[in-house]
């Protein structure tokens, strides 16, 4: 099975949710003259802007009934595409009101069909914001086994890993990865993750200037040898690829059997707790 794939990278405004629901339905409406794009990736927190501060509670919305979703469902069904973009939650946890760094994905029929929180924050603003998410999800979808992580979360092995040994077909990773010199590690942590894991990563990021942070943006969409297949420049942009889900069990069953010859018994020191 092929699905065709658009990340669509720009600069969000910060705290103006508004301007950037505007921005995304006419990034939409420029994608999906292309009939054959099934799945369209925004970047992390884009419905509000990333380096929002005190902003984040304004801008938060609930899922899944936020009208920011919602707009989104509309356009999703509206489209006939799959969506997935960054948004500040607002949820309970133990009886208080907490915040979550979360991205949701949203399918062509305008049903949200699930969220991810991320797992691994950065230490500084969003350590102080939000609360770390627990789950790693993948959804069933006509277009192949999705998968959700978030920007920070690349670096780590392990929740890609998780996400593939679910099924996981495509990851899509919504990001707001900053500045030189860390374009080395950005391009790094693409490449391992799809080559770990032998699977589809579609990484969208934004670009330009918020309060402190620049972003590059070069959103990429990775094959599942590690290899890059597109990728953007530093303005906005919208790249698109064509991926061959079929090609996954024959190259997971030949050669890169990393998947299958793993040796989960030996991996006791990578769950335990370090000082």
């Amino acid at each position: 099975m092929k699905t065709k794939i658009a990340c669509a990278q720009f600069k969000a405004a910060l705290g103006d949710k508004e301007y950037n629901l505007n921005k995304m339905i006419e990034m939409l409406e420029d994608i999906t003259t292309d009939k054959d794009v099934q799945l369209v990736v925004f970047p992390e927190l884009a419905l509000g802007g990333y380096e929002c501060g005190d902003l984040y509670e304004s801008v938060a919305e609930t899922y899944p009934d936020g009208p920011g979703i919602r707009t989104m469902a509309e356009q999703a069904k509206k489209h006939n595409v799959h969506i997935v973009f960054g948004f500040v939650e607002k949820a309970e946890k133990e009886g208080r009101q907490v915040l979550y760094n979360t991205a949701v994905l949203i399918d062509n029929n305008g049903e949200p069909l699930g969220i991810y929180r991320k797992s691994h924050l950065v230490e500084g603003e969003e350590t102080k914001y939000f609360e770390k998410g627990t789950e790693y999800n993948v959804f069933d979808t006509s277009i192949g086994r999705i998968g959700l992580m978030i920007c920070w979360d690349t670096a780590y092995p392990e929740v890609a890993r998780i996400l593939a040994l679910k099924g996981a077909e495509i990851i899509c990773v919504p990001t707001a990865w900053e500045t030189e010199p860390n374009y080395g590690d950005w391009e790094l942590v693409n490449s391992a993750r799809s080559f770990d894991n032998v699977v589809y990563l579609a990484s969208c990021n934004h670009v330009g200037t918020d309060r402190e942070l620049t972003f590059f943006g070069r959103s990429m969409i990775t094959g599942p040898l590690g290899r890059q297949i597109v990728k953007a420049g530093d303005q906005e942009e919208i790249i698109k690829a064509e991926v061959d889900l079929s090609l996954l069990p024959e190259l997971r069953e030949g050669y890169y059997v990393l998947l299958k010859d793993r040796n989960p018994h030996t991996y006791e020191e990578i769950t335990k707790m370090r000082d």
